[in-house]
C-alpha cells in the first residue's frame, strides 16, 4: 500500500491575531516539499478532545496504514490534552507515522525530542484550561453585574457551547 503524507489543521475560533487554517496548511505544505499531502481541516473545534470530524478521519487513515508523515503547524493544533496526546502518540508510533510540527523544532526520533514533545503538550493543555477559566470567570462576573451581553442563565451547557 502506498502511504502518503498528511496535514492536519485546526482553528477553534476565527480571530485576527491567530493563523487561519489555510495559513497553517500553506506552512505545512512548504515543509512537506514536492509531495502533495492529504489535508484534514477542522474549523470551529477545540483541541480539548478528539471529537472532531476531520481528526477522526485522519486517525482512521493512520490506523489503516495510509499515512507516512503527519504535518501540523503546532502541536496544540493536534491536541490540547496530555492524556489524549499520550494515546494518539502511541497510535502514531504503532503505525510508523512520522510526526512533524512545523513551528516547533524537535526531533522525535531521540529521547530528548520525545521529552520536549510531552513538555510542550503540558503547556498546551495548561493554556486551554487557563482560557476556559478566564471565559467562565468573565461570564460569571457579567451575569452578577447584569452587564449587557451576559448570559441570563449561566449553565455548564452555555459555557460548553461558548468554549467549543
Amino acid at each position: 500500500m502506498n502511504r502518503q503524507d498528511a496535514i492536519y489543521a485546526r482553528q477553534s475560533v476565527e480571530k485576527k491575531d491567530s493563523l487561519s487554517i489555510s495559513g497553517q496548511v500553506d506552512l505545512c505544505r512548504r515543509m512537506a516539499g514536492e509531495k502533495e499531502p492529504a489535508v484534514y481541516r477542522d474549523a470551529g473545534y477545540s483541541g480539548k478532545n478528539t471529537e472532531r470530524p476531520a481528526f477522526r478521519q485522519l486517525m482512521q487513515d493512520v490506523k489503516a496504514g495510509r499515512i507516512a508523515t503527519l504535518y501540523v503547524y503546532r502541536l496544540d493544533r493536534f491536541s490540547r490534552s496530555v492524556a489524549d496526546f499520550g494515546q494518539l502518540w502511541q497510535v502514531l508510533q504503532a503505525n510508523r507515522v512520522e510526526f512533524v510540527s512545523v513551528s516547533e523544532n524537535f526531533d522525535t526520533s531521540t529521547p530528548m525530542g520525545r521529552a520536549m514533545l510531552h513538555i510542550i503538550m503540558v503547556f498546551a493543555q495548561l493554556e486551554r484550561e487557563t482560557i476556559a477559566q478566564r471565559v467562565r470567570d468573565n461570564y460569571y462576573r457579567r451575569a452578577a453585574l447584569g452587564t449587557s451581553g451576559s448570559l441570563n442563565c449561566l449553565t455548564s451547557s452555555n459555557i460548553t457551547r461558548v468554549l467549543r
